[in-house]
């Protein structure tokens, strides 16, 4: 690490946040994240930027609000160093592009987002610093990653020669939530670099600190903190040498500081949260400001969660890998274990207006014909739908895979329904896709019946992080034989997975969950309203990516269960809000006729522990609005 340090006086830093938000969950803790840098940054001890330079742009509520601060700082006297740090809610467009929130934004309206390539495009054109940094501690930004230089052409034009250092630093990845912590006075990542900065990095192996911090020091620091803890994976990208270069003073070399490092940040934390009454933890797409409350989203609460059948049995048998919901009744269910010796439980769920108090009250062993075991590779059922008779129940099978019909009474396989040999499994036991048969809905006439995959074909893929999924239509008799006659494409969220679908009510109308995992982080859960109506049979296309996006069906979210206040739930393993785990089943209940939720529906969820000690069997109830 050679060289000087840049000249603060020959630098500016731009600090954005955004924490008040008119139609987004509110974030203060960016509030929080914007004063605490701009102290380290114009810390005389760290670097000793003179605060006229470091300017901090709170709650932009227009495109020129956030990027013209930025534009005026990239001015002729910024020779050195320009940093531009963004902290808010980050969202993508329909083509996957980073759009970054000011107060009014929404993510059903995504031109009031700005796209991150306007403000990197107004780096490129009017900065002549020879170090450019951006920072940005959002959601979805790793997809900044690879998008910093911009058009070389452009590059070039802008640039001298030695300017065109750069140098990105993402608080995620391409498809992950960044996260603010309960308790904690600011975001996790923010929270993490200036720390760093506070404390510097102490020398190993007998060595001694280095006099200077470089970007790279940082950034390996600020991941292995957030790794240990859990937390969302921070990304860099280094176009140019910078990121070795030094920084800033390292406090944590003797020669360089006199006076003992500040305390920990975690105790400033601690006490902010004791004074401010920070509320329970969420990611950026959450509700780090509202005070406790059952509220998930403007449409949808939390009634309340259960771990009652975690590692419970009845009758002898464990219950365990649960991967689906069936309504019988006002507050009773089917519930299918997704293993290869099938077990469908009855369950009783409690009052629809409440917290779920899950109890097992039957239990039937799903059979092959003539009452037949089912061998360990032949069955893997994911998701049910009762037939109007309630006495048969269709099951949509991964293994295979299949769709069949079963005897509620006696649980042997009465019938299978074709299924194109492109969806079926390889003989060497390998299937042609991540994952099968997933979800399965039929619409309340029994005319049709709709099969979902998991994960996209190996010839449809993903766009911008978005799986294209395939639906597959049948039509049929309640009770009769169903053919196959098309299929529709459905395009999940980024990084996430169809895992059920659900019907609303008379027409092609369904809820449709998505969940999702990343290592490190934890689950996500998210819900969505769609319809199927009019779309057109993309049975003949060879591909779904070359498909235009009114080729997919349209949704809008009803909620993400991240959202959801903790409720004094509690997680197995790393989880951006305790309250997640990998649900897998969903079920739309009766209309609420009492409390403060009256005319909403309840929703049920229930999430499939894969048999394994650090996931949970949990019930979820939302009251919902479907309005």
């Amino acid at each position: 690490m050679t060289g000087p340090l840049p000249d603060p006086h020959a630098s500016a830093a731009v600090l954005i946040g955004v924490s008040s938000y008119r139609h987004m969950p509110k974030l203060p803790t960016v509030a929080n994240n914007l004063t605490r840098l701009k102290e380290a940054l114009t810390d005389r001890s760290i670097w000793g930027l003179p605060a006229a330079r470091c300017v901090t742009v709170p709650d932009p509520t227009k495109a020129d609000e956030l990027i013209d601060p930025v534009v005026d700082a990239a001015g002729a006297e910024t020779r050195d160093t320009l940093i531009v740090y963004y902290a808010g809610h980050g969202f993508l467009d329909r083509h996957g592009a980073l759009r970054l929130a000011m107060v009014g934004s929404r993510e059903d309206r995504r031109h009031t987002g700005v796209l991150y390539s306007e403000l990197r495009e107004a780096i490129l054109e009017h900065s002549r610093a020879r170090r450019r940094v951006i920072i940005l501690d959002c959601c979805y930004s790793g997809r900044a990653v690879g998008d910093m230089a911009g058009p070389v052409t452009s590059l070039r034009t802008v640039a001298a020669p030695g300017m065109a250092d750069s140098y990105l630093l993402t608080s995620a990845e391409a498809n992950a939530k960044a996260l603010a912590p309960r308790k904690e006075e600011c975001t996790a990542f923010t929270g993490e670099f200036v720390r760093v900065l506070r404390q510097g990095i102490p020398g190993t192996d007998g060595q001694k600190a280095a006099p200077y911090l470089s970007l790279d020091m940082i950034y390996q620091q600020v991941q292995d903190a957030l790794e240990r803890r859990g937390r969302p994976r921070p990304q860099q990208q280094d176009n140019g040498r910078i990121s070795r270069l030094p920084f800033v003073r390292n406090l944590a070399a003797p020669l360089l500081s006199t006076s003992p490092p500040p305390p920990p940040p975690w105790r400033r934390y601690v006490a902010a949260a004791l004074a401010t009454a920070v509320v329970p933890g969420v990611t950026l797409a959450a509700d780090s400001g509202r005070t406790p409350s059952d509220v998930c989203s403007p449409r949808a609460s939390l009634l309340g969660f259960s771990d009652a059948l975690d590692k419970a049995r009845f009758q002898g048998q464990q219950i365990h890998g649960l991967s689906s919901l069936a309504l019988t009744g006002p507050s009773t269910a089917l519930s299918l274990s997704d293993s290869a010796q099938p077990v469908l439980y009855t369950l009783s769920l409690g009052e629809p207006g409440g917290k779920p108090t899950p109890r097992p009250a039957a239990m039937t062993r799903l059979t092959d014909r003539g009452g037949r075991a089912f061998g360990p590779q032949d069955f893997d059922g994911e998701a049910i739908a009762l037939e109007e008779n309630r006495s048969t129940v269709l099951v949509a099978s991964e293994a295979g895979p299949s769709v069949s019909r079963f005897d509620l009474t006696t649980g042997e396989k009465l019938a299978d329904f074709p299924v194109p040999e492109r969806f079926r499994t390889a003989p060497d036991g390998q299937t042609t896709t991540n994952s099968i048969f997933e979800s399965l809905a039929l619409t309340p006439d029994g005319r049709h019946l709709y099969v979902g995959l998991e994960a996209p074909l190996s010839r449809d893929g993903t766009h911008q992080g978005r799986n294209l999924i395939r639906v597959l239509r049948y039509t049929g008799q309640p009770g009769g034989r169903y053919s196959l006659d098309g299929e529709i494409a459905y395009e999940t969220d980024s990084g996430l997975r169809l895992a059920d679908l659900v019907p609303i009510g008379d027409g092609e109308r369904f809820l449709a969950l998505e969940r999702g995992f990343v290592k490190g982080q934890g689950n996500s859960i998210q819900v969505y309203e769609t319809s199927f109506a009019g779309l057109p049979d993309v049975t003949r296309v060879p591909s779904l990516a070359a498909q235009p996006a009114g080729a997919f069906a349209p949704k809008r979210e009803l909620v993400d269960v991240g959202g959801c206040p903790p409720s004094g739930a509690r997680a197995k393993g790393p989880q951006s809000n305790p309250l997640l785990d990998n649900a897998e089943g969903m079920a739309l209940g009766p209309r609420l006729t009492a409390g403060k939720h009256e005319g909403r529906r309840a929703l049920y969820l229930v999430s499939d522990d894969n048999s394994r000690e650090d996931q949970t069997t949990r019930f979820y109830t939302l009251a919902v609005d479907l309005s």
